[in-house]
C-alpha cells in the first residue's frame, strides 16, 4: 500500500548523479502516512480481521525480529553447506595425497617409510621431486660444483616474456641426469593431474651454468654480464640454492653425496653472497635495485 508520494524532477535523468542526489534529497524529506502491519494483514486476508496477533501492540517490532530470525536461519544453512563442501574436499585430495605417496613408497597405511621421513624433513616447494631425485640416485657421484648446478633447477624459474636461453651442462653425464630429473617431473606432472592436485613446478636448468660457474670460484662481474642476470636475482636464487643443498647436506641417504651437497653450498656462500647475508640485502629489493652491484661498487 502507498505511504507516500514524491514528485520526480524534470527531465527524467535517473542515469546523472545530480538527478539521483535530487531524488534522494526528496525521498529524505517525503511525508509518509503511518504503516500499520495489521492493516496490511487485514487487506490481504479479510479473515484476518479477528486473529488476536492483530492486537498485539509489538506486532510490527515481533515481525522484524522473526524476518531476521528467518534470514540468520537460511544464512546459517548455506554455511553449514559449504563447509560441509570443504570439508568433503579436503578429505578428497588428502586421500589423493595418500594415495600417491603409498603408491611411490613414502608412506605405508599411516606410517611414514625411511623415504617419507626424508620427505618430512625437506622443506621446499618441489620436495616431492627433490625426494624422487635422491631415491633414483640422480645427485650421487657428483663433483660440488656440478652437483650445485644441477640442484639450481629446482630452485630457478625463467619468470621473463623473452624465451629463456639454451641450457649448458658442464658434461655429458650433467645433462643425461637433468634429462632423468625432467622426465621425473613430467610424471609426477600426470599422476597430479589425473587426481585433480596443484601440479609441482616444473624444474628450470637455466640457472645450471650460473651455479656451476660461481661454485667452480668464477667471479661475480664475469658471472652476471656473461647471463645477462641482475644481482640480486643472482644472489637471491644463490641463497635458495645453498639452502637446499643444506638441507641435502642433512638428508640425503648416501653419507659421500652429503658431503657433496655440504661441500657445494660452501663454495656458494663467498663474495657478494656472503656479504648480502651480513648486511641483509638480496631479499627484498624494489624495481631497478641491484644491491649486488652496490656492495662491490
Amino acid at each position: 500500500r502507498p505511504v507516500g508520494r514524491v514528485e520526480l524532477p524534470t527531465p527524467f535523468s535517473p542515469n546523472r548523479q545530480s538527478y539521483q542526489r535530487e531524488v534522494a534529497r526528496l525521498l529524505e524529506r517525503a511525508k509518509l502516512g503511518p504503516r500499520d502491519p495489521r492493516r496490511n494483514a487485514r487487506a490481504a486476508d479479510p479473515a484476518l480481521e479477528e486473529h488476536p496477533v492483530l492486537a498485539d501492540p509489538d506486532l510490527t517490532e515481533r515481525l522484524k525480529a522473526a524476518a531476521t530470525a528467518d534470514r540468520i536461519e537460511r544464512e546459517l544453512g548455506d554455511l553449514v553447506t559449504k563447509v560441509r563442501g570443504r570439508s568433503r574436499s579436503v578429505a578428497r585430495r588428502f586421500d589423493q595425497v595418500l594415495e600417491i605417496l603409498g603408491a611411490r613408497g613414502y608412506v605405508d597405511g599411516w606410517s611414514l617409510t625411511d623415504r617419507g621421513t626424508r620427505l618430512a624433513c625437506l622443506f621446499h616447494e618441489c620436495d616431492l621431486l627433490v625426494a624422487e631425485t635422491l631415491h633414483h640416485g640422480l645427485l650421487d657421484d657428483l663433483e660440488p660444483a656440478a652437483l650445485a648446478g644441477l640442484v639450481s633447477v629446482f630452485v630457478y624459474e625463467h619468470r621473463s616474456s623473452e624465451p629463456p636461453p639454451a641450457p649448458w651442462f658442464p658434461s655429458a653425464d650433467v645433462r643425461r641426469r637433468w634429462q632423468a630429473i625432467e622426465k621425473l617431473a613430467r610424471g609426477l606432472n600426470g599422476v597430479e593431474d589425473v587426481a585433480g592436485l596443484p601440479l609441482t613446478r616444473a624444474p628450470d636448468p637455466t640457472f645450471l651454468a650460473i651455479a656451476f660457474a660461481w661454485a667452480a670460484g668464477e667471479g661475480f662481474a664475469e658471472v652476471v654480464e656473461a647471463e645477462e642476470l641482475s644481482g640480486g636475482d643472482f644472489v637471491r636464487t644463490t641463497k635458495q640454492l645453498i639452502d637446499l643443498l643444506r638441507q641435502l647436506g642433512q638428508h640425503a641417504p648416501r653419507p659421500e653425496t652429503a658431503r657433496a651437497a655440504e661441500q657445494a653450498a660452501d663454495l656458494l656462500f663467498r663474495g657478494v653472497v656472503a656479504a648480502s647475508t651480513v648486511v641483509g640485502v638480496g631479499d627484498e629489493e624494489g624495481p631497478g635495485d641491484d644491491p649486488a652491484r652496490a656492495i662491490v661498487g
